[in-house]
């Protein structure tokens, strides 16, 4: 136990600012030391974690430069099967729910196209998927045709019915008119 000097003499008073003088100099040494000491170990930290950080990067790139020629391979599958699947689509996507709108001349270039189309060996595993593509839209795009041309010449087989009636009705209207003025004059001269 500490021996509290006495605070009504003027020794005890001094005694108790020395002692506060002393520990307050003790907690400062303590505190530059512990500071130093940090200082110190934060240092030693830092560099640390600078070399592994470092290190990480240079692993990093290890790795990338490792997966490269995998990544490019998939990535040049990927392009591969894009473009067969594509061409796959185009082939399909020349008959929709538009196409027996279209008139027959359009119809028969899709087909004349189709047609032409070589599905061989260059569409790989996708080969005979392509074929069964064509032959589907071949024969939707022929049944369409077949449709189209039916419709266009029942249409132009209304039109000349149109054309015809138009034609006896406008030759009744001119016999009708002359018979009106043949009657007339018929009439003014018996008049």
């Amino acid at each position: 136990m500490i021996d509290v000097p006495d605070v009504t003499t003027k020794k005890g008073r001094d005694a108790i600012g020395s002692l506060a003088m002393k520990v307050s100099k003790s907690k400062t040494l303590i505190e530059k030391c512990g500071k130093e000491l940090v200082a110190e170990q934060k240092a030693q930290i830092k560099l640390i974690d600078d070399d592994r950080i470092a290190i990480v990067k240079k692993f990093d790139q290890l790795r990338d430069e490792i997966l490269a020629p995998r990544d490019a391979w998939e990535k040049a599958e990927e392009d591969r099967v894009a473009k067969h699947t594509g061409a796959i689509r185009a082939i399909r996507s020349l008959y929709d729910e538009n196409t027996a709108n279209q008139e027959a001349h359009v119809i028969k270039g899709y087909i004349f196209d189709l047609e032409k189309l070589e599905v061989d060996s260059s569409f790989e595993e996708f080969e005979q998927e392509a074929k069964i593509a064509k032959f589907e839209t071949l024969e939707k795009l022929r049944t369409a045709l077949a449709s189209r041309e039916k419709y266009e010449a029942e249409q132009a087989e209304l039109e000349r019915l149109r054309k015809e009636q138009l034609e006896r009705e406008q030759r009744e209207r001119d016999e009708r008119i002359a018979k009106e003025a043949a009657d007339k004059a018929r009439i003014e001269a018996e008049a």
